[in-house]
């Protein structure tokens, strides 16, 4: 091992390891790499900031402008609204043609901006008595993973894969190349998903009061009343001790945090409280036991807007995604407060919960926020995309039907001239963008606001990454490795362990950043085994593409998690058993196809 080599794949650990703990944001602990490579001079300036101008970063940045456009223009809500009338159909015809149509809108647009349309129109179906969101929306995303597997734009992670298998000499994917076995792996993958949720998903997230207990969970402040039944007794004496929806975890007086053991405390008028409890203890004991809502701001007046509570949910796009607790709330309007944030029981414990909570627990996609305040400013930021109101009621906009049509003609144009190979995808996503832009169905204002720049600057950090492994043959290094280990295995067996372990890394690292460290990897060692490359690429893309067995793994993954329908058991359990049985269909299927 080269010294150059060592220090690659340092870089490599450090930055695994970051990815796992989630102490940085994903494209934080990209620039961590970028710039370690800089300092270690593996790669050169021009090579470090490469990631900005690769086709593959430009044609996702075209591709989501695109998707919003589509969004904005109600194109992706009026094609969901035409699927509510088969909520009146039967469940097992419903469920599956829900989740085919869902793979077939996340084959074109994006996956995310898909399920959230879905996740609205289902929310307002489940308080009209139509349907139970719980039984649906995980299967929904599911299939918008599945579905979005299936063609060249259909995920960034697919346009990535490709333009390494470009780079590297293999040859760059075109739009429907494995379209075959994504088509396969969603059909087959619906029944299994329909099954598995029927047996095991909660039924009605609303009438279950134990899974309320914990699934609306949230940090808040509260202050001790003069007169509340609470003043003259030790905390073990009260209601918020011993009581499973209610967990006091820490009293404060005046400026100081008491450090005794708080069970025996004896509580004072003016004490605040800090407590994890449910939405429905917070609005309903809060008067018996004669205490006021402060939130997460004590700042803010006690009395402005104490009876309404708004649940929203950050969105991928979100301008407040990474920013601390303060700083999310300093961003708010003036007349819109924080009163709680959903509670993470492995955090709330920790010796330095407060200096954390506030500065350094970063806003991710699916974080769930208390509000109260101005309805038409939580509604207005609902409606630009920074959160996710539950109450947002549905309308079909009043958008001009030739901006529709343009919108929709637009991703169409997209797919005819990539797949006939009349231009470049990325050439064709352009003109789509061109096309939007130019006849006004948007507006750079609301494709600034609308791109997910978390991801891109993950990607222009991390493809660095794969130049310095191909500049210092640490590729080469691991894959001579490995080609020890596999040169002796049946091909069908290699393909189930790149799929494998690459599934594996995703569902708690970036699906992206997975894909970029193990792609070049790969190439490797099918050259070393003289192997055709492109069916262990095509299980790199796949194997990071399909994060079920966490909620951590993909973004919609984590929106409904967030939402609190969900424990982890229901994503470790369906998502696990999927996972395997793509994992031994794959080992079959994609050496049978592309071999």
């Amino acid at each position: 091992m080269t010294l150059e080599i060592g220090i690659v794949v340092g870089i490599l650990i450090v930055a695994f390891g970051l990815f796992v703990s989630e102490k940085f944001t994903v494209d934080k602990t990209s620039f961590f790499i970028l710039i370690s490579l800089l300092i270690f001079g593996i790669v050169t300036p021009e090579q470090a900031v490469s990631g900005f101008s690769d086709n593959s970063v430009l044609t996702i940045l075209c591709l989501m402008i695109i998707a919003i456009g589509l969004e904005k223009n109600g194109v992706v809500s009026w094609m969901a609204t035409k699927i509510v009338p088969m909520a009146g159909w039967p469940f097992w015809v419903f469920l599956p043609l829900l989740m085919l149509f869902v793979g077939l809108f996340s084959s074109f647009i994006a996956t995310t901006a898909v399920v959230i349309i879905f996740i609205k129109l289902f929310n307002e179906l489940d308080k009209l008595g139509k349907i139970d969101k719980s039984k649906v929306l995980l299967p929904v995303s599911f299939a918008g993973i599945l579905g979005g597997s299936c063609t060249l734009m259909g995920t960034s992670t697919n346009l990535i894969v490709s333009g390494i298998s470009e780079k590297s000499g293999v040859g760059k994917f075109s739009f429907f190349e494995f379209s075959g076995a994504g088509i396969i792996f969603l059909l087959i993958s619906i029944p299994i998903i329909y099954v598995l949720s029927k047996k095991i998903l909660p039924k009605k997230a609303v009438e279950d009061g134990e899974e309320m207990a914990h699934k609306y969970g949230y940090i808040t402040s509260v202050r001790v009343n003069e007169g509340s039944v609470l003043i003259g007794k030790a905390v073990n004496e009260t209601e918020i001790w011993g009581e499973n929806d209610i967990e006091l975890i820490k009293i404060q007086r005046g400026r100081k945090y008491l450090k005794s053991a708080l069970k025996t405390e004896v509580l004072q008028e003016n004490d605040i409280l800090w407590l994890d409890l449910t939405i429905e203890d917070l609005t309903a004991k809060t008067e018996s036991l004669g205490v006021n809502i402060l939130g997460v701001d004590q700042n803010a007046m006690e009395d402005v807007y104490s009876n309404e509570f708004h649940e929203v949910i950050v969105l991928p796009n979100s301008r407040f995604i990474n920013m601390s607790i303060r700083e999310f709330d300093e961003q708010l309007p003036e007349n819109v407060f924080v009163k709680g944030i959903n509670s993470e029981k492995s955090f709330n414990r920790l010796p330095s919960f407060f200096s954390q909570f506030f500065s350094k627990k970063f806003l991710t996609p699916g974080n769930r926020v208390l509000l109260t305040g101005n309805l038409t400013e939580i509604q207005k930021l609902a409606k630009n995309n920074e959160l996710l109101f539950s109450n947002t009621v549905i309308t079909m906009p009043n958008i001009p039907l030739w901006k529709k049509l343009i919108s929709f003609g637009a991703i169409l144009l997209v797919i005819v001239l990539s797949a006939s190979n009349t231009f470049s995808i990325l050439k064709s996503a352009l003109i789509g963008v061109g096309l939007c832009l130019f006849t006004g169905c948007i507006q750079l204002k609301d494709a600034y606001a609308g791109i997910n720049w978390q991801v891109i600057f993950l990607l222009a950090g991390m493809i660095p990454l794969g130049i310095a492994m191909k500049n210092t043959g640490t590729d080469d290094y691991i894959a001579g490795y490995l080609f020890d280990v596999l040169k002796s295995v049946p091909t069908p067996v290699v393909i189930s362990i790149v799929f494998a372990f690459t599934m594996l890394m995703s569902g708690f690292i970036s699906n992206n950043a997975t894909a970029i460290v193990i792609a070049p990897i790969v190439i490797a060692v099918a050259v070393k085994m003289n192997l055709n490359p492109k069916p262990l690429l095509y299980a790199v893309m796949f194997g990071a593409n399909f994060s079920f067995y966490t909620p951590m793994g993909y973004q919609t993954n984590a929106i409904i998690y967030g939402m609190g329908i969900y424990k982890f058991k229901h994503f470790f359990i369906i998502g696990g058993i999927l996972s395997l049985i793509l994992l031994i269909l794959a080992s079959v299927l994609l050496p049978l196809l592309y071999s």
